[in-house]
């Protein structure tokens, strides 16, 4: 089951799954600009999808490079870019590959929306993290934020409810089954329903993610060399999901 292949094939339509896609790229950027904050200027976005997080960073301000595995999905995040005004330079890289695709050093480098959780095995997250960390200059900040799987796995849910949407895109429902696997993996399905005329087409997309503990990214992360790390609640930090925040040594 490949990522790279579930982000290709729901490039031209990821927007659909939000009420507001627009309006969530102008408030993740305010809300990630004051977790950034400091006198960071540049940031790297590892892995921007169709430009949710780096639209709305640029749009604050921010100089943004970003970058994912997906090359529709950047190339949907170029085109949404351009259409909303901001400036953000692209590649195309796997987290495990940023050091040789991506150039330079940032201020920052976030990861959002439960993205690093496809990484499955700690060698993999860890050889993730360590290309994260040569990304950023001493005492850059990182940002990722993940499902609260601390919670999730004390009562592991089979999916989430669906969610209906009429607005000018049009009539949609969105939702999502989970399937556990015994190693705190699971095989997530997305259908997205759309309204056409009288009739549902329905849409799916499978991929695969790890519930990672706290703990044990907490680990890996100092194995790696990151310090001062800290976990903020939504109520904390105004973001929807918890966001780990560290720096480089």
């Amino acid at each position: 089951m490949s990522t790279e292949k579930f982000y290709d094939d729901i490039s031209e339509e990821y927007h659909l799954i939000a009420s507001n896609w627009d309006a969530a790229v102008r408030d993740q950027g305010r809300v990630l600009g004051k977790l950034i904050g400091g006198e960071a200027r540049t940031v790297l976005d590892c892995s921007c999808g169709i430009g949710t997080q780096a639209i709305g960073l640029a749009l604050q301000g921010y100089e943004v490079t970003a970058s994912d595995l997906s090359s529709k999905a950047v190339a949907r995040a170029r085109a949404e870019a351009d259409r909303l005004g901001a400036t953000v330079g692209f590649a195309v890289s796997d987290f495990r590959e940023l050091e040789k695709r991506v150039s330079g050093t940032f201020d920052a480098v976030i990861s959002c929306d439960n993205s690093l959780p496809h990484l499955l095995t700690a060698p993999d997250m860890e050889l993730s993290l360590r290309n994260v960390f040569s990304k950023l200059r001493p005492t850059g900040t990182l940002l990722m934020s993940i499902r609260d799987y601390d919670q999730i796995l004390t009562d592991p849910p089979t999916g989430m409810p669906p969610r209906k949407y009429a607005d000018h895109l049009g009539t949609r429902i969105y939702l999502q089954t989970w399937d556990w696997s015994k190693d705190n993996t699971y095989e997530l399905e997305l259908f997205l329903l759309k309204l056409q005329e009288e009739s549902w087409k329905v849409q799916s997309y499978k991929t695969r993610y790890r519930a990672w503990k706290r703990s044990e990214l907490d680990s890996i992360l100092g194995e790696v060399g990151f310090e001062n790390l800290s976990w903020l609640t939504p109520e904390d930090s105004g973001y929807y999901q918890p966001v780990l925040r560290a720096t480089r040594s």
